[in-house]
């Protein structure tokens, strides 16, 4: 059933469509900021609110905020259609709380200087970022269910923003990131291990088989998906750290169980294919959050001092010690996590 939109009303429809995809495309280029800023925080590169990252970040705080202008103003002409009412006022309070976090964090790096990734500004932020990229999503859901062949570009553009945002969110609770000489928010390590063993590889789980199910199971579409954020990891946590470029084929080799398990999902018949793709794309959750997950799980065992040009090294000394555990754990997530996404999406 495609979206209704009245005659009077057309003529925007288009125009509300390619909104929606910019707005999503602004929030990737924040969430990509925010990850090229917490590689510089690791790196300890020079930290200033006018920071290359911080540069980009805010950028895409203003493609999103022009996306959502022109997003309101043809749903306003188009005389409301109901079916978006939910995904507007998502997006509406996503963007305030975009906006709102410019000014908070500006006061904050003026009066403390270095924030930790769990400070209140970045809550703010990411909570902006979360709530417009979801949103957005809640829009572009519509369009693909009224759609007979739902288009592989739409739900690439949703999904990523939505992915990358969760996941800072996850990674507040999750990485030990948060001690300045002000304040310390660091987690718990312990706690911090088991909320990463479960909550990436739910979240890895329901955006990919999201991601499938929305394509009507038509395989290659979670796969460009998984491909698309291991391209941006790999440019924003990856290559800024030259002593990492030399796992970048390591890292990528995650495109493999991405696409068997697209390609089991895009098979399936029963609940049980099913829930084996979903535990194949559980299953690879400590790979694919190389190379920040090392923090989590290194100071539950090895509890080495992290340097930058250490992190490949110790990461890979953890490979035996943590990942046949987290395959199996995650695997076991990943399989109760596409029931979620198929609820979700129905």
């Amino acid at each position: 059933m495609k979206p209704e939109f009245t005659s009077t009303s057309l003529d925007y429809s288009r125009l509300f469509k390619i909104a929606n995809i910019v707005t999503s495309i602004g929030i990737i280029l924040v969430t990509s900021g925010g990850s090229w800023d917490i590689t510089n925080h690791i790196l300890n590169k020079p930290e200033t609110f006018f920071a290359p990252p911080h540069a980009m970040l805010y950028s895409g705080v203003g493609i999103a905020l022009l996306g959502f202008t022109l997003l309101f103003v043809s749903w306003q002409k188009s005389q409301k259609p109901s079916q978006f009412s939910r995904g507007i006022k998502i997006t509406t309070i996503g963007i305030a709380s975009l906006l709102a976090a410019g000014p908070i964090d500006f006061v904050w790096h003026s009066t403390f200087g270095l924030d930790g990734l769990l400070s209140p500004p970045h809550l703010v932020l990411i909570a902006g970022m979360g709530l417009t990229s979801i949103g957005a999503l809640a829009n572009a859901k519509v369009f693909l269910k009224g759609s007979e062949k739902p288009s592989r570009f739409i739900i690439v553009v949703s999904m990523i923003p939505v992915w990358f945002s969760v996941t800072g969110l996850f990674y507040s609770f999750s990485l030990p990131f948060s001690k300045t000489d002000y304040f310390d928010f660091n987690p718990n390590p312990i706690f911090a291990a088991g909320f990463a063993a479960v909550a990436y590889p739910f979240l890895v789980t329901v955006i990919l088989a999201s991601s499938a199910i929305l394509s009507k199971k038509r395989f290659g579409v979670a796969s460009l998906v998984g491909a698309s954020y291991l391209g941006i990891m790999t440019l924003s946590a990856v290559i800024p750290n030259h002593t990492l470029i030399h796992t970048i084929p390591f890292y990528l080799a995650n495109i493999i169980p991405i696409i068997l398990g697209d390609y089991v999902l895009s098979r399936s018949k029963t609940t049980k294919h099913v829930m084996l793709a979903g535990a194949i794309f559980g299953s690879i959750f400590y790979f694919l959050y190389y190379p920040l997950i090392t923090y989590t799980y290194n100071e539950i065992t090895l509890d080495k001092l992290m340097w930058p040009s250490l992190t490949s090294q110790i990461y890979f000394e953890l490979v035996p010690l943590v990942a046949p555990f987290l395959i199996i754990s995650g695997g076991v997530v990943g399989a109760l996590g596409v029931r979620f996404a198929q609820k979700i999406t129905s």
